[in-house]
């Protein structure tokens, strides 16, 4: 596997079924050095902090979310949300597996020399698009309605023979995503939808000590239980029963690696039922039972992985 350069995190270029991780300077696209999507059905080992140095990573969450922690800022993205990242800033899942959903992602080097052409623009009209990856507005944000498709065009692009008409197509892609995140950023705000969810995952995120319920967090977001799970759903794309046992998991899975309990005790303090429920939910999200993770202390990358 081929190594992906101007990064402190060794991963590699990949295409699986569950993760395309594609080089599009192969594709004439020098400014492009990861264009990605992973489409994970249970969780995977958390993203450790590291940085990419003269490149900056624009990340997208189509379905479910993602903690991230970026340049010291705590957030979660929902779906339908991205974050944009700038070079050499550190960043990480924060310690939270990559959960199961639909992710996209680009990692776009700037112009290293003053007066540099980028992206086949004159350095007065890449200006705009350089200063919004180097400083944005806003750090994450709900983005276009169409930037999974927009991104998904991309893959089919980059799929295509080669040939000058394929490269063209594919930086015109790539300004186009990129021109709508500047517009967006100067002048959409949140749907009162998009706030009222935002809200109650920032509040479950801020509760460590005992996991939240469906009743409180349709109480923090103002809504009525079936309003609140109806809204969730539009928004994160996930019913909040599937958030709120992925945080019931990630709260069981920081117990099990400090070892301070028994695998009933620790289901019990994490609001499961029953041991027998807690592991079978467990092994479904993590693809380990919480014995091998209360053994070893971490999970394990699987068979096959990348490394990110």
């Amino acid at each position: 596997m081929t190594k992906v350069p101007y990064s402190d995190l060794t991963s590699y270029y990949v295409d699986r079924p569950d993760r395309r991780a594609l080089d599009l300077r192969l594709a004439g696209v020098p400014e492009c050095v990861v264009l990605g999507r992973s489409f994970y059905r249970r969780a995977y080992p958390p993203l450790p902090e590291h940085r990419h140095f003269g490149v900056a990573e624009l990340a997208y969450v189509e379905t479910g979310h993602q903690p991230y922690q970026v340049g010291g800022r705590r957030f979660t993205l929902l779906g339908g949300e991205g974050v944009v990242i700038p070079p050499d800033t550190p960043h990480s899942s924060d310690g939270h597996p990559s959960y199961p959903g639909k992710r996209f992602w680009l990692q776009l080097r700037l112009p290293q020399k003053a007066g540099a052409r980028w992206l086949g623009l004159a350095p007065a009209e890449a200006e705009p698009l350089v200063s919004l990856l180097r400083a944005p507005a806003a750090l994450c944000s709900k983005w276009p309605a169409d930037f999974a498709r927009r991104a998904t065009a991309l893959l089919g692009l980059f799929d295509r023979p080669p040939s000058p008409a394929r490269t063209a197509m594919l930086r015109t892609a790539l300004l186009a995503v990129l021109f709508d995140l500047l517009d967006l950023t100067a002048s959409s705000a949140s749907p009162a939808a998009q706030s009222r969810v935002r809200k109650a995952v920032d509040w479950a995120e801020s509760q460590t000590s005992r996991p939240a319920t469906l009743e409180q967090l349709a109480g923090v977001a103002g809504l009525s239980v079936s309003s609140f799970k109806r809204v969730f759903k539009e928004v994160a794309g996930i019913p909040p029963h599937a958030y709120i046992l992925r945080q019931r998991i990630d709260r069981a899975q920081n117990l099990l690696r400090q070892g301070g309990g028994s695998v009933t005790d620790i289901a019990f303090e994490c609001g499961f039922p029953s041991s027998q429920y807690f592991a079978t939910a467990f092994k479904r999200l993590t693809g380990m039972t919480p014995n091998d993770v209360l053994r070893h202390r971490t999970l394990a990358l699987p068979s096959g992985a990348d490394g990110q």
